[in-house]
């Protein structure tokens, strides 16, 4: 099920499998959305967030004690339906509770995302909760996909991704968005010193800008050419070898009853 909410500047749309962003529109140009439309034969999703893990699993599975379990990419609260539990003009709240499961996932644990706007800003906020009684893995990320070229009437090398600092091999703060970019799979880039980055229109300076949050990893990623969207990712863990969760970079354990969060600003100047 979608649900909206909006404000003087921006609409935005959110479905409850898995809480995840499906629309942002601005109110100036609310015929070109922000978002990725999700199209299924090129990436059928459009904002998913990563838990209880992000990227992939070595061989696509993980050990617990004496048991395997097999998992997908990016954990699979995405993949779940969540509960709206409070709603506003300004405010959306979602939650899923997961019961601990001896074939997917063995850990009880409740998940929160919400969304707020503020003026040109959208902050989306997840928060997961630990209700099992041993200490459970956790790494979080975000996965928005953005639309690019953000005007279809413009080339894609109008367009460029932008950071607060140098950032870039070549000592800029400046990735020219080139079709053979993501030729090789997605770009991994840690030990910012940015604050943010941007989804730039070049000659007009136009932008969508990912606020990080000290998160310790991004992920840029689109398939080969870029065909009509960019994903700009904090990730507060990443893949690592082995099977064991808690081993891989950035994991942290939760406590029985402890929890952890991560945020999203995203800010729109259209």
């Amino acid at each position: 099920m979608l649900y909206t909410m909006e404000n003087g500047f921006l609409e935005v749309t959110v479905n409850t499998l898995g809480g995840e962003l499906w629309e942002i529109r601005t109110k100036d140009t609310p015929s070109v959305p922000c978002l990725w439309n999700g199209t299924p034969e090129i990436w059928p999703r459009r904002a998913p967030v990563c838990f209880p893990w992000c990227g992939a699993l070595e061989d696509g599975w993980f050990q617990e004690g004496d048991n395997r379990f097999l998992g997908g990419n990016h954990g699979f609260v995405r993949d779940l339906e969540h509960t709206l539990v409070e709603r506003s003009d300004q405010r959306l709240h979602f939650r899923l509770d997961w019961p601990g499961d001896d074939s997917r996932w063995p850990w009880a644990f409740s998940f929160e995302t919400v969304h707020v706007l503020d003026g040109n800003r959208l902050v989306t906020t997840c928060t997961a909760f630990n209700r099992s009684d041993r200490a459970m893995p956790a790494q979080m990320g975000f996965h928005p996909g953005f639309r690019c070229p953000l005007d279809p009437a413009r080339p894609l090398e109008d367009y460029a991704v932008r950071f607060q600092q140098p950032e870039a091999p070549d000592g800029t703060d400046l990735f020219p968005l080139l079709p053979e970019l993501f030729d090789q799979g997605s770009l991994c880039l840690q030990n910012l010193r940015s604050a943010w980055v941007r989804l730039e229109e070049r000659h007009t300076g136009r932008y969508l800008q990912v606020d990080l949050m000290g998160a310790p990893y991004l992920l840029l990623w689109s398939q080969p050419g870029i065909p009509g969207f960019l994903c700009i990712e904090p990730w507060t863990g990443y893949p690592g070898p082995g099977h064991d969760l808690s081993a891989r970079p950035g994991a942290v354990l939760l406590a029985p009853g402890a929890q952890c969060s991560q945020s999203l600003p995203i800010t729109i100047c259209l």
